[in-house]
């Protein structure tokens, strides 16, 4: 087929759909999308709850647990222990398909009727990971979220592989004692970093590679002793450093809004595209054929509208979180060897075959499965023979279309749409959707979504953020038994706790890293970080690069799709003008 340009049915803008894609859709048996790749990210992301914990208990044994289904939500949630047991088997809430009514109303039912686990995780977790959700094969993580292979981390998220004492960081990869890191990868005993990767002892740098004792710089190359990105004698960045006094809150502050704007007047690199081939993202290496990919792993390929890769991706689309698959379309959370998993979401394990199945395990040959493990042709949990399960998914297939979920909007779900965001047992504003997409309450029960009011906490602040020590050479070991309260005080656009405490080998690293307490909630500093990461959208733009000595004569004619939006302030530059500058 030729390309084609259609309407999004659900915002109403244009979007294509190559003769390639055509061709993906045919390969795996489903139609077109009537849906523009945004609009299907953001469906995705409705049904995924990263950072909201609540306690309650056990669906099985009855302990006290962390998970992340609010306590008013009727289903059971299972502790790890008892959800990857063999005490109880999914196939027991098996049941028939009913063809008088429409697949998604039956698939919720069967959602909420089937155990699930209270927080996403896998049995390669060691100690300490009791508060930190999408986490997989660490140890001693706290308040994170979406953590690979890493140890001993806290108040982060997207820790992917290789990191160990880590606080308040967000997408990174390999590093050692780092505070405040973002987008940065194999940096040591550093803070405030974005964009760097492989700095010793260093604070406060903007796109910076293999940097050792260099502050408040930008732009720089393997250089040592920079300081407001002048080359300075050690002794002389040692007198500079000090008198930014970085081990009190007044001193940190100064020099955070000093970096703020040393940032905005640095050169931006349109994206962060290394060693790819035919490659159009953000924070891609080692890869080819890939469009619209967003921090995709090494070795991906003939993938498009990937957002947040945690392993090698292959002629795959419309991907949020997922692991090593391959040929998998509207795929949410999930991987570890998977193929041909269609419309579906947390699924791991070595899965193959699946449509629109959640929470499965080393499954095949499954349709509108949940929480099944090492089982074959099943429906709506329900074990059929090969032959049996070929002929009903067909006649499900077509009923779908005959007969689809509509909701409030009036937005037609058939076979070859991905759950609507209705059937979410997720509030809109407890999903990573809600951060992409804001909505107000209004809007969002206008859109037929759920909302959850911000509970009001009831914790009592023993010290103002105010009267906490300047110094942290002050601060005295009892700090950790006081809760200390949020200026921000609950407000709704940062989803503020009020309140928060000081652990004990948290204190011990402010220390060793000579850093002030924090004076935000974990909350309010999450948001505070997430200035720095553009939304998942791209935009044409052309390169700002004016620069005569760059071979063009006034600006420079390149043209590329980038993440930054026509409104920010950074200057960006296309590749090309970007290295005759920086390296």
């Amino acid at each position: 087929m030729q390309s084609e340009i259609r309407e999004c049915a659900k915002c109403g803008k244009n979007f294509t759909i190559e003769t390639d894609d055509f061709a993906f859709y045919e390969k795996l048996g489903v139609p077109a999308p009537t849906w523009c790749p945004h609009c299907r990210f953001i469906r995705k992301a409705s049904f995924i709850n990263e950072r909201f914990l609540y306690k309650r208990n056990c669906g099985h044994c009855g302990k006290s647990i962390v998970s992340m289904y609010h306590p008013d939500i009727q289903i059971s949630a299972l502790c790890a222990k008892c959800y990857l047991s063999d005490v109880w088997d999914a196939r027991d809430y098996g049941r028939e398909y009913d063809f008088s009514r429409n697949f998604f109303e039956q698939f919720k039912e069967l959602k909420y009727a089937v155990p699930q686990r209270a927080l996403d995780q896998n049995e390669r977790n060691g100690e300490g990971c009791e508060y930190s959700n999408l986490c997989y094969s660490s140890k001693g993580i706290y308040l994170s979220y979406d953590v690979i292979g890493s140890e001993y981390i806290k108040y982060s998220s997207h820790v992917l592989k290789r990191n160990k004492n880590c606080l308040d960081s967000m997408i990174i990869t390999g590093n050692d004692r780092g505070y405040e890191l973002v987008r940065s990868a194999d940096n040591f005993n550093s803070s405030f970093l974005v964009d760097c990767d492989q700095c010793v002892e260093s604070n406060f740098l903007y796109d910076c590679l293999n940097c050792v004792n260099c502050c408040l710089s930008s732009n720089l190359r393997n250089k040592s002793y920079y300081f407001r990105n002048k080359q300075l004698t050690k002794e002389e960045y040692d007198k500079a450093l000090d008198m930014l006094k970085l081990g009190t809150h007044s001193g940190q502050l100064k020099t955070k809004n000093e970096f703020k704007e040393m940032s905005k007047k640095a050169i931006h690199r349109y994206a962060h595209i290394k060693n790819c081939v035919n490659s159009v993202g953000d924070l891609l290496e080692n890869s080819k054929n890939i469009y619209h990919g967003y921090a995709l792993a090494d070795g991906s390929e003939n993938t498009k509208y990937a957002y947040m890769g945690g392993g090698v991706a292959k002629d795959s689309q419309d991907l949020i979180y997922t692991g090593r698959i391959e040929e998998c379309y509207e795929f949410t959370l999930g991987g570890r060897g998977g193929s041909r998993i269609i419309f579906s979401l947390s699924c791991a394990g070595g899965n193959k075959n699946l449509f629109y199945c959640d929470s499965c395990r080393g499954c095949s040959d499954c349709f509108g499965c949940i929480s099944l493990v090492k089982k074959q042709y099943c429906v709506f949990n329900k074990q059929y023979s090969k032959e049996e399960y070929g002929a009903l998914v067909e006649k499900i297939k077509k009923h779908m279309c005959e007969m689809p979920y509509i909701d409030m909007k009036g937005m037609v779900y058939k076979f070859g749409e991905c759950f609507p965001t209705e059937i979410s047992i997720f509030a809109y504003n407890e999903t990573i959707a809600f951060e992409e997409t804001p909505l107000s309450k209004e809007e969002s029960l206008a859109e037929g979504y759920r909302w959850r009011e911000t509970e009001e906490k009831k914790y009592t602040a023993t010290v103002q953020a105010e009267n906490l020590p300047d110094n942290i050479n002050d601060v005295k070991d009892g700090i950790c038994n006081e809760t200390l309260e949020c200026p921000n005080k609950g407000t709704m656009e940062t989803q503020c706790t009020s309140a928060y405490r000081i652990l004990p080998d948290e204190l011990v690293f402010y220390r060793q890293m000579n850093l002030p307490l924090p004076r935000l909630c974990p909350n309010c500093r999450y948001y505070e970080r997430k200035k720095w990461i553009n939304h998942f959208e791209f935009y044409k733009r052309q390169c700002m690069c004016d620069l005569e000595s760059h071979g063009h004569a006034g600006a420079c004619p390149n043209q590329f799709e980038t993440m930054y939006a026509p409104e920010r302030p950074e200057k960006i530059f296309c590749d090309s003008c970007y290295k005759k500058e920086v390296y």
